[in-house]
């Protein structure tokens, strides 16, 4: 029987043995093709889903908004005051170099303050020129400013038209954090322009007057405005002791402040009408500082107290909407004028004492 089996072995069919050998399976190799298929299609839907194109052209960058194009402009200023009044290299103690150099040293500060921004393509609110007639022309170079032939006129002017810019921005942007900024640079700047101007026998910018707004700012809630009832009230007070401390014309200046900022606090809570209601801050005495006997301790405090209120107004700055920022930021101005008045240098950032030191 073995042999038999044998035998008949190499009778089988060769179609048989073909079938009977294991064929290799092909459903992988077609799977990884349709998978590539279908990822191919998905990625071109995605593409289309993205509105990508080849022949797309590259996007544009994004214009700057209102507060963008605000801080774009004050930080140009600054620049072309850096330029403008750099250091003429006169006697140091003259004290129209010296106020110079605080331009200077001020528009360093706020181009830093400033923040991110792009402000090379901004143009500044004026463009600083030298005066033609006190420049040397061997040394004249196109399209630069020569410090030493700019008249302290033209820093005035420049100073002058950089505060207007800055004050207008702060009172129409919506960025309510920088138009405190800006309203706090624009005060810097309008009192350097005073400060100039007056050491150089010019006519310099006024500062503006301060009135009581028909209705409250919107913006602030009852609590933070209150604050500024208290504060004008305060400095009434304060001066009121002040007054009795000083003698001559400086009583004088110190009693009418006095009676300013006790008006000023009665308007303010008349018209947030509560006027001798249980939130009503004012208070029939406040704390002083000891040694006010002596007359420069008076003025000193005198100082504190406006720059106190400058501090109060530009605080609501942040909250209060654009169309009633104008009496605060008035205010700031007047306040801070007002402690410079009284000895206090000009701040680097008035009414932002978390910023600036002087």
């Amino acid at each position: 029987m073995a042999r038999s089996r044998a035998m008949t072995s190499p009778l089988v069919s060769p179609c048989r043995r073909a079938a009977e050998r294991p064929v290799p399976a092909r459903r992988p190799r077609v799977a990884s093709r349709l998978l590539a298929l279908v990822t191919g299609l998905t990625l071109v839907g995605l593409v289309a889903g993205c509105g990508l194109r080849l022949e797309t052209p590259a996007p544009t960058a994004p214009s700057p908004d209102s507060s963008e194009s605000a801080r774009q402009r004050a930080s140009a200023d600054s620049v072309g005051l850096m330029v403008l009044a750099g250091a003429p290299g006169a006697d140091p103690a003259d004290p129209v170099t010296a106020i110079r150099a605080a331009v200077v040293t001020q528009a360093t500060e706020h181009l830093d303050q400033l923040g991110p921004g792009d402000s090379s393509t901004a143009e500044p609110t004026a463009e600083p020129t030298a005066d033609p007639s006190s420049a040397d022309p061997s040394s004249a170079v196109p399209g630069t400013v020569d410090p030493v032939g700019t008249t302290p006129a033209a820093v005035v002017t420049q100073l002058t038209q950089a505060a207007a810019s800055a004050r207008a921005d702060a009172a129409s942007i919506p960025d309510g954090p920088l138009a405190r900024l800006l309203g706090s640079v624009a005060t810097a700047r309008l009192l350097l322009a005073r400060q100039l101007a007056a050491a150089t026998a010019i006519e310099g910018p006024a500062v503006p007057e301060v009135s009581t707004p028909t209705s409250a700012p919107t913006g602030p809630g009852l609590s933070a405005l209150s604050d500024l009832v208290a504060g004008e009230d305060q400095a009434g007070y304060g001066y009121e002791v002040i007054a009795a401390k000083l003698s001559d014309a400086a009583r004088t200046d110190a009693s009418d402040r006095a009676a300013v900022h006790r008006a000023r606090a009665d308007q303010w809570a008349t018209l947030l009408e509560i006027a001798g209601t249980g939130l009503d801050p004012r208070r029939s005495a406040y704390a002083l500082p000891a040694g006010l006997d002596d007359p420069a301790a008076a003025v000193a405090q005198a100082q504190t107290l406006e720059l106190s209120l400058a501090a109060t107004y530009a605080a609501l700055l942040t909250a209060t909407d654009a169309e009633s920022r104008a009496v605060l930021l008035d205010g700031l101005t007047e306040a801070t004028a007002t402690a410079v008045a009284w000895g206090a240098p000009v701040p680097s950032f008035p009414g932002l004492p978390e910023r600036t030191a002087s």
